[in-house]
């Protein structure tokens, strides 16, 4: 059965049988072969078995259709090993699409048959070196194809095209450096050695990353470089040429191409044209890796926005309709979203459960558990469950998914405002702070250890009444742990001075005071905690 292997822009690679008398292929969801990929046609092409073998035929697609780097107008017959590009996608009828690279070699020597040329010697033509006109004419072709922003794989593709021609070679290899590594991102060779090995000199490679020199052997099998290597006799090799990916500043990789064409193919002319194009190919590929980090980055920027918004509307808006009391909540991430989180939710029999949970870390990781903690929370509270009994069943859920470096301190009371009185559990929360209208300040200590990390946790139950103007507040450890200019804490004296003060106004300027504090203790800079408050106050 003739089959195409199929290298998607992600590197996912797989095979597909031609088992169809039509193959078509797009980004549609309407074809046989769908490419998720941006600059693949909704119908791009099609390939149709006929009676003397299979056909490439582009159907309108609006970045076309190559075979063997060659975009195609008319029907094609494919053969073994034919190298189909749609976009950045790549389809190879009938063999696999890679080839394997190693570096080898021998140690490099000083040798008549061997030339080196630095990457910085080379200049643009228009600085006045002497490139003779078809050079010229290929640097300006060079700077036109690759003016355009394409995907980084697409990018690389249409550079080895043009090295191609500026060099043509049986065997072409485009490495980058990835954290000091040669990793081969684009490999040509012949039809029939397609899935092989390609071996390279790294006595080439490491002179050309090393000293950030081109290097042109013009018959390597006659250099004494190889005599004890196998990576050039082996594969009878005649002329070689290797090239860094220079940008003006350090080397970002190479370009390697080799002929078995006959000695004295490439030149020292060939050599530095070559050169010249590596060194415009590396800013285009600098280039398109900044402006992908730069998408990526405000691609990332969006997505935070709106799950800080989905984070916002996970939380109370404003107070709750409980008789006799008024509550406020506020959480300040300190980054754009945060692992704090406070709710109340309406109980049966005219009761409210009362919740503050900070999930130890910060960011999008801390934001996700946090949203699985309010889920969590809710959901055993439409189970209407005894106090205890919820907390066990929230820490055994958590216990069972929370990653090994991760917990939630966690405040869960259940108000009854027709008793004035308001059970807890304390799961290595900071104690919240009572401030009693009749006088003095109460701490409501841990009854238990943090939600998640041992699922046989035993937390149990307290409880405290309230008197007509007692104030409670529950807090994220942000508010006492905000540091000033000189790295001294908020602290929870400060906290309960300015709350003994602010106690007897209104709720929400008591919110207001302390974040306005706290934002006056950092002095301006950037949060280093998410600040989380709820406050509960009974009418007067």
């Amino acid at each position: 059965m003739d089959f195409l292997t199929v290298r998607t822009p992600e590197q996912e690679k797989f095979e597909i049988e031609l088992d169809l008398p039509r193959l078509r292929i797009g980004r549609s969801s309407a074809n046989d072969l769908i490419l998720k990929d941006p600059n693949v046609s909704r119908r791009h092409a099609e390939i149709e078995q006929r009676q003397d073998g299979y056909y490439i035929l582009d159907v309108g697609g609006k970045n076309g259709t190559s075979l063997n780097d060659r975009r195609i107008s008319v029907p094609t017959l494919l053969c073994q090993g034919d190298r189909i590009r749609l976009g950045a996608s790549l389809l190879v009828f009938g063999a696999s699409a890679v080839t394997n690279v190693e570096f080898s070699g021998a140690p490099l020597s000083s040798d008549s048959a061997t030339t080196s040329l630095r990457a910085d010697e080379v200049r643009s033509p228009i600085s006045g070196m002497d490139v003779p006109s078809p050079a010229m004419n290929l640097m300006m072709e060079a700077n036109e194809e690759l003016v355009f922003h394409r995907p980084l794989d697409e990018l690389l593709q249409n550079i080895m095209d043009i090295a191609g021609r500026a060099a043509p070679y049986e065997v072409g290899v485009l490495a980058l450096l990835e954290d000091g590594e040669l990793v081969p991102k684009v490999v040509r060779v012949p039809a029939q050695e397609e899935g092989g090995t390609v071996s390279i000199s790294s006595t080439i490679s490491d002179h050309v990353i090393h000293k950030e020199q081109s290097v042109l052997v013009v018959d390597a099998l006659s250099d004494d470089r190889f005599s004890k290597g196998q990576s050039i006799a082996a594969q009878q090799i005649k002329s070689v040429m290797c090239v860094p990916l220079w940008n003006n500043r350090n080397v970002i990789g190479l370009i390697y191409a080799d002929s078995r064409r006959g000695v004295g193919l490439y030149s020292q002319e060939t050599l530095r044209v070559l050169t010249l194009l590596a060194n415009i190919a590396a800013i285009k590929i600098e280039n398109a890796r900044l402006f992908t980090r730069e998408m990526s980055a405000r691609i990332m920027e969006e997505d935070l926005q709106k799950a800080a918004e989905i984070q916002r509307r996970l939380m109370p808006r404003g107070g709750a309709a409980i008789p006799g009391y008024a509550i406020r909540g506020r959480s300040v991430p300190c980054q754009a979203v945060g692992g704090d989180y406070f709710d109340y939710v309406a109980l049966p029999g005219g009761r409210f459960g009362i919740a503050l949970g900070d999930v130890a870390g910060k960011g999008l990781p801390a934001s996700l558990l946090m949203a699985q903690v309010h889920a969590s929370v809710r959901a055993l509270c439409d189970l209407d469950l005894p106090l205890e009994e919820l907390v066990s069943r929230l820490n055994r859920l958590l216990s069972r998914d929370m990653p090994d470096n991760r917990y939630v301190t966690f405040f869960y009371g259940i108000l009854d405002p027709r008793e004035h009185t308001l059970a807890y559990v304390n799961a290595g929360h900071n104690p919240p702070i009572v401030v009693r209208e009749a006088g003095g300040v109460e701490s409501l200590a841990g009854t238990g250890p943090p939600i998640g990390l041992f699922a046989d946790a035993k937390h149990w139950a307290e409880r405290i009444d309230f008197a007509a103007g007692d104030l409670f507040v529950a807090y994220s450890d942000g508010v006492t742990e905000a540091e000033d200019t000189e790295g001294d804490e908020f602290g929870e004296k400060r906290l309960v001075s300015i709350l003994e003060k602010a106690h007897a106004g209104a709720i929400d300027d008591t919110v207001k005071r302390v974040v306005d504090e706290v934002e006056k203790h950092i002095a301006g800079r950037p949060h280093q905690d998410d600040v989380t408050l709820l406050v509960l106050k009974r009418d007067a």
